[in-house]
C-alpha cells in the first residue's frame, strides 16, 4: 500500500505519455482520500482525489466511502494491485475511475479521457491471491462453518461435535477450519473467557470473497417458469419449507430495490412441493420472454439460514448474492443491507 499510488501513477505515465503526479495525503482526512493524481495537460491540471485499495471486491464497492464520483470538485479515483474486468465494468457504470498495477485505466476528466482494458495482473499479485484463498476455512465445506460462525458468533466457543452438525461438515474438518481461523486470528483465545470471532468485518470480506466459487456455484439449483408469477411472489413460503433470497428479500428487508430476478432456497422435498403447488416448468433453452424462477439447494437445513423476516433468507446471503450479481444497482441495495443487519 506504501508504494501503491507512486507505481500506478508511473506505471500510467508510462503507458500514456502524460505528465503524471501524485502526493500522498499525511493521513485519512474528511474527504476520506489517501492522496491525488493529477495529470498536467498544457497549462491545465486535473486532479483526483485517491482512495487506496489492497483489493478492490464488490463487498468493497458497495461499501466505498468515495461513493460519489466528485468530491469537493475532485474526481474520485480508486486504486488497487489489480481490479478485473467484471469491477471494471461495475466501475465505469457506477461512474467511478479507476487504476490498477497491470495498467488497467478508466480515467474520465473532460477533456482527459483514458480507457485501458484486458491487462492481466501482475504474477506477484496472483501468488498472493491464490495465498488469500488457500486453507480449509475458505473451502466449500469450511465456508459452511465460518458462514455459521458470522450468524451465530457465540458458536465458536461450542464443541466442535456440536460444530460439525450446525455446519453439517465432518469433524475433522471443523477442526481444520477452526486451526486455518486460528493461524489467520480471526479467532482468538481470550482466556478465561474463552474463545472469540476477531476482525468479524475482515472474516466477512474474505468469506463474502469466496462465495462465489466456494459456495453459490456449488449448491444444486435450476430455472422455472411459473405459471402465474405473481401468485407464487405474493405468496408466504415458509409454511412449503422455503425461503425467499436474492432480490426479492433484499427488497423485504430494506424496501428500496425492485425485484427483477426471483430466487427460492429449498430443499429436495420442498422443490417438489413448490413445483406442484405452483404449477412449475423448466425453463426452457433459449427462452427469453419469460421471468425465471431460479430454485437453490440451501447449503444448510433451511431453519438455520432463516433471516428476521418469516419466509426470507438471513440478510447474510441475501448481501452475498446481490454483491455477486452483475448489476450496478444492487449495490446500493446491498451497502443497505449491511448497515442495517450486518455492520
Amino acid at each position: 500500500m506504501d508504494t501503491l499510488l507512486a507505481e500506478a501513477a508511473e506505471l500510467l505515465a508510462a503507458t500514456t505519455n502524460l505528465n503524471v503526479t501524485y502526493t500522498y495525503d499525511q493521513e485519512k482526512n474528511d474527504r476520506g482520500t489517501d492522496g491525488h493524481l493529477t495529470i498536467t495537460n498544457g497549462q491545465q491540471k486535473y486532479t483526483w482525489g485517491v482512495e487506496l485499495k489492497k483489493r478492490l471486491l464488490r463487498q468493497v464497492l458497495a461499501k466505498l466511502t468515495l461513493v460519489k464520483t466528485v468530491l469537493h470538485d475532485e474526481k474520485a479515483l480508486i486504486i488497487a494491485p489489480y481490479i478485473n474486468e467484471k469491477l471494471a465494468e461495475l466501475c465505469r457504470e457506477m461512474q467511478i475511475d479507476y487504476l490498477d498495477l497491470a495498467g488497467n485505466a478508466h480515467l474520465n476528466n473532460p477533456p482527459i479521457y483514458i480507457d485501458i482494458r484486458g491487462r492481466k495482473p501482475p504474477p506477484e499479485h496472483q501468488i498472493q491471491l491464490t495465498r488469500q484463498l488457500t486453507g480449509k476455512a475458505f473451502q466449500p465445506k469450511g465456508m459452511k462453518l465460518v458462514m455459521m460462525l458470522l450468524l451465530r458468533p457465540e458458536l465458536v466457543n461450542q464443541p466442535m461435535r456440536v460444530l460439525a452438525d450446525e455446519a453439517e461438515i465432518a469433524l475433522g474438518t471443523v477442526k481444520q477450519v477452526l486451526d486455518d481461523l486460528k493461524q489467520l486470528t480471526f479467532i482468538i483465545d481470550r482466556g478465561k473467557k474463552g474463545y472469540a470471532i476477531n476482525e468479524q468485518d475482515l472474516l466477512l470480506t474474505r468469506w463474502l470473497d469466496a462465495y462465489p466459487h466456494n459456495m453459490e456455484a456449488k449448491l444444486k439449483q435450476a430455472l422455472y417458469v411459473a405459471q402465474d408469477l405473481t401468485e407464487i411472489r405474493n405468496a408466504p413460503l415458509e409454511p412449503y419449507g422455503a425461503l425467499w433470497g436474492g432480490e426479492v428479500a433484499a427488497d423485504a428487508y430494506t424496501h428500496y430495490l425492485k425485484p427483477k430476478t426471483y430466487q427460492i432456497y429449498a430443499d429436495a422435498e420442498a422443490h417438489k412441493t413448490l413445483l406442484k403447488k405452483f404449477r412449475l416448468r423448466r425453463l426452457h433453452a433459449n427462452e427469453t420472454d419469460v421471468t425465471p424462477i431460479r430454485i437453490v439447494e440451501p447449503p444448510v437445513a433451511i431453519e438455520k439460514i432463516k433471516g428476521k423476516l418469516p419466509g426470507y433468507a438471513t440478510p447474510l446471503l441475501v448481501y452475498a448474492e446481490l454483491l455477486n450479481s452483475d448489476d450496478p444497482r444492487n449495490l446500493e441495495t446491498a451497502k443497505r443491507i449491511y448497515n442495517d443487519y450486518l455492520a
